[in-house]
């Protein structure tokens, strides 16, 4: 059992119990470890493709349900259940992952109780400011109390999330991947049954709930041997806790914060129809950010380690994650660009046909989302949580204005202007920490011209007139794609585990 001094010193000093055959510890210092996470991330990106697709099922069943305005207040309510999903994380479940991977034993088994205590308090507490914010705005009754249990949702939420910091740290990418895929599947399902019936938004708010509940036996029956399953309540110790993660806490809560409150400051300063345009490319937005944080994230357990012991390691980890991040990040940019008006139309539909350019915008912000990922884990792996916290800030400050000036003027198209600059804002100011941490970790550039090259025909590719969208889109791609290859802009360590799983089919 830990007290404040013991958890404050295991964290500057990365003292760790002795390694057991099997434990998280000897898969992270392994050799084999980077395999784990291509492969892991290679999982869950096909995962998250079939998540994509159940999306695009869903949110084409419910902005045809609900109409734009409708659709603007559900994706709104989804947008502060995200801000309490922050509230209740403030970047702990991080936190516990990477203490995870370097603590073992009794110690460890206490520390993820009190941290699975906090988290559930904190979600509480965001239920408390969910309710406050509905009631002041005015949401009519059905709204409010649909707002209520999506939030209640997020403490189902963080019970289910923290049994999963075991599998995260033995690299068990797959079986993360298949848990995430069973909650949007449940998910799914319930919005056609629901929509099918003609439920209205109260309902469709509730799924939220019912998901995050579904997910906590099977998950914690994955977790049983690997993590305590007791609940810490102990405010002395959640005092230590905070002490080790506010800072992190408060820049990973400002961060999502930035990301969300967008979607919130449009629906307060633009016309109803507005927001509702801007939600959904919002919402096409929000399922493609997430791509690099689920395969970067994969990686966290063996960045920690190596930013603890091995220097070199972590500077060529991070100069791999850039590169395959970079190359991506331009890949959703261009099929944003090309591509938008065909998803929106099987997404929301032809009322919604005024977003093509919002969700163009858009796109080109997520190159900067894809890159930035790398270097926010990085800094956390260095425990550099004041040069987190000060970019997301930053970023937080510039979205938020840029947001209430451009689209109070401009609707949905100057909110997803305010986008491209609170992104880039915030890559600008993890890149300059990092730089500041360690000089070493710089990024080799010459990546940056190879993708170039590939980007500028693509993007030519992308905007020829009188061709489909979706053509182009395709086209665009297939462009980009073969420069890429034939520029070698692909890491040899990526060519090299694609090449070995197609022999070993």
């Amino acid at each position: 059992m830990l007290d404040a001094v013991a958890v404050e010193q295991l964290s500057v000093s990365g003292r760790v119990s002795p390694k057991r055959p099997g434990t998280a510890a000897e898969v992270l210092d392994s050799s084999d470890a980077g395999g784990r996470i291509l492969r892991g991330g290679v999982l869950r990106a096909g995962s998250y493709a079939v998540m994509i697709a159940l999306s695009v099922l869903s949110t084409a069943l419910l902005t045809r349900h609900l109409g734009v305005t409708r659709f603007g207040q559900y994706t709104t309510v989804l947008s502060l259940v995200a801000v309490v999903s922050a509230i209740a994380d403030a970047g702990m479940a991080t936190i516990g992952t990477r203490e995870y991977a370097v603590r073992d034993g009794a110690e460890r088994d206490a520390l993820m109780a009190d941290l699975l205590g906090l988290r559930v308090v904190l979600a509480c507490a965001g239920v408390l400011l969910v309710a406050g914010f509905a009631l002041a705005v005015g949401y009519d009754t059905g709204l409010l109390a649909g707002a209520m249990l999506a939030s209640l949702g997020t403490i189902a939420l963080v019970v289910q999330h923290t049994h999963t910091i075991p599998l995260a740290a033995a690299l068990r990418l797959g079986t993360l991947s298949a848990l995430e895929l069973a909650r949007q599947v449940f998910s799914v399902a319930a919005i056609v049954v629901l929509v099918a019936l003609g439920a209205g938004v109260l309902p469709l708010l509730a799924v939220v709930l019912a998901a995050n509940l579904v997910l906590i036996a099977p998950t914690a029956a994955l977790a049983r041997k690997q993590i305590s399953l007791r609940i810490g309540l102990r405010p002395r110790h959640w005092l230590a806790l905070l002490r080790l993660t506010v800072a992190f806490s408060l820049a990973s809560t400002v961060g999502t914060l930035y990301v969300f409150t967008a979607q919130i400051l449009t629906s307060l300063v633009a016309s109803s129809h507005q927001s509702g345009l801007f939600a959904a490319s919002f919402r096409i937005f929000i399922v493609c950010a997430t791509v690099p944080n689920l395969l970067v994230g994969g990686a966290l357990p063996l960045l920690a380690r190596a930013a603890r012991d091995d220097r070199l390691r972590l500077a060529y980890a991070l100069q791999r994650i850039f590169e395959v991040s970079l190359i991506l990040g331009v890949a959703a940019a261009l099929a944003s660009l090309a591509g938008a008006q065909f998803m929106l139309h099987v997404v929301a539909g032809a009322q919604y046909a005024a977003s093509t350019t919002v969700l163009q915008i858009q796109g080109v912000a997520l190159i900067a989302t894809f890159v930035l990922a790398g270097w926010s884990f990085a800094l956390l792996s260095l425990k550099r949580y004041r040069g987190v916290l000060l970019a997301n800030l930053a970023a937080f400050l510039v979205s938020c204005t840029a947001t209430i000036v451009l689209a109070g003027s401009h609707g949905a198209t100057g909110a997803a202007l305010a986008t491209i600059l609170g992104e880039g804002v915030l890559a600008a100011g993890l890149l300059a920490a990092l730089l500041h941490s360690d000089p070493e970790l710089r990024p080799t550039l010459g990546i940056v011209l190879k993708v170039a090259l590939a980007t500028a025909p693509a993007t030519a590719v992308a905007l020829l007139s009188g061709v489909p969208s979706l053509a182009r889109m395709l086209l665009a791609l297939a462009v980009y794609g073969l420069l890429i290859l034939l520029t070698r802009a692909v890491p040899a360590e990526v060519l090299e585990l694609l090449s070995s799983r197609a022999r070993r089919r």
